[in-house]
């Protein structure tokens, strides 16, 4: 294994865009805060991982995260009891109900309240499978949650286990739910988990707090990821003492690049495609000026890219308009439910109205005062209409909700090519 580095990291360097680097980020006992999480950033991309950590600048928020959260969420709460009974399914559900609530769909990183509402009906769905899965196979778990920080080779190495369970004899497993598609990982992060869980002193005084049991050490016996979308668990045997220490070589690695204050961009696709830092990264020119000898080769081929987007882009919000004014004068000649054919196309019109609501803050204070949050299922578009809308709905609180209410006229116009045209 990697001996720990005792030579202090230089005082200030120079980063890529000429500025005085500041110092990493250790906490004043001089130990670096380290994850897996962190480390697996700075593997990605040394650039992106200094934005985030160092930086401290704000990402866009990612739905996926929300989506992954509120699922983690639920599941915490149904697993946070010391002994039966266990929540109930609508229990369960309201948990992540809840959570999802807790932020617009703006805030949680979606681009139409619509799609928020499809992640929260898929999200309900999910739980109610995973619940009726287990529901016979229930037991207290020994932490839910836990999460802790050890102190390791001039690290303060934190880690989060979405579940643990005891199997007898201060031999323990590891669960880290999964919410997205991709199910095939490696288990990395779960040998973080065993080296820093059978390092935590904490870990055997809770043992012998829940179970009465005292151990000279705990070991994890097991590590496994569950993948809630499937409800198929991958679990992964003990890792032996050698792995343990070609992957702890490897942590040291990165903090030794992290205490260098070795913060190079890695660009690539896969590191790029979804990146919030574009517009500061020396790779993308955002951060940095180029002289013209600087300029990478590719630059002739990019600054033709852009001007044909910007002509692309007049282009279509010529076209917008122009669609805007037909889409409204067809609104106005066509009936409701109608179908009309032109020469090359035939269209069926349809005319609706839709609500759209004024003040959030004041919405929600109607639905609280009236008790009608749940009926809602979360603050979306669709879930207060439906509540409008409801015929069981007290006068005073349709009241109140129409005062918050604009409803507005919408337009669905499907078109479709006549067949043996061009």
């Amino acid at each position: 294994m990697k001996k720990k580095n005792n030579d202090a990291p230089p005082a200030a360097d120079q980063g890529l865009f000429g500025e005085i680097l500041p110092p990493p980020p250790v906490k004043k006992s001089g130990l670096l805060s380290f994850s897996y999480s962190k480390m697996s950033l700075y593997e990605e991309c040394p650039l992106k991982y200094k934005f985030k950590y160092i930086d401290k600048i704000k990402e866009e928020p990612k739905y996926y995260f929300a989506f992954g959260n509120s699922v983690h969420t639920a599941l915490e709460f149904l697993y946070s009891v010391k002994a039966p009974p266990f929540p109930s399914l609508e229990e369960t559900l309201d948990a992540f109900r809840r959570d999802w609530a807790a932020k617009s769909y703006l805030e949680k990183g979606y681009r139409t309240p619509q799609k928020a509402e499809d992640d929260c009906q898929k999200g309900l769905a999910m739980l109610k499978a995973y619940y009726e899965h287990h529901r016979y196979s229930f037991k207290p778990p020994f932490l839910v949650e836990y999460s802790t920080d050890v102190e390791v080779d001039g690290l303060l190495v934190r880690t989060i286990s979405d579940r643990i369970e005891h199997l007898g004899g201060g031999e323990i497993a590891i669960i880290d739910y999964k919410t997205g598609k991709d199910v095939k990982r490696q288990p990395l992060q779960l040998y973080m988990y065993q080296k820093i869980n059978e390092m935590d002193p904490r870990l055997k005084e809770k043992l012998a707090e829940t179970y009465g049991l005292r151990v000279s050490a705990v070991k994890v016996r097991q590590l496994l990821y569950y993948h809630v979308p499937t409800l198929k668990e991958y679990a992964f045997e003990r890792a032996d003492d050698k792995e343990i220490g070609s992957f702890w070589d490897r942590v040291l690695g990165v903090a030794d690049g992290i205490k260098g204050l070795k913060f190079e961009p890695t660009p690539g696709e896969r590191q790029c495609a979804w990146c919030d830092f574009k517009s500061l990264c020396p790779a993308f020119f955002g951060g940095h000026p180029h002289s013209a000898d600087q300029l990478p080769p590719e630059t002739e081929k990019i600054e033709a890219l852009v001007d044909r987007y910007g002509q692309l882009k007049e282009k279509m919000d010529d076209l917008r308009a122009q669609l805007d004014v037909v889409e409204e004068s067809l609104g106005r000649a066509a009936k409701d439910g109608g179908e009309y054919s032109g020469s090359q196309y035939t269209a069926r019109v349809s005319k609706n109205s839709k609500w759209e609501f004024r003040d959030r803050e004041a919405v929600i204070g109607v639905l609280n005062k009236f008790d009608l949050y749940q009926k809602a299922l979360s603050l979306t578009l669709t879930g207060i209409t439906k509540v409008l809308e409801s015929d069981d709905l007290p006068e005073e609180a349709r009241k109140k909700l129409l005062e918050q209410a604009v409803k507005k006229s919408a337009l669905d116009i499907k078109v479709a090519k006549k067949e043996g045209l061009i």
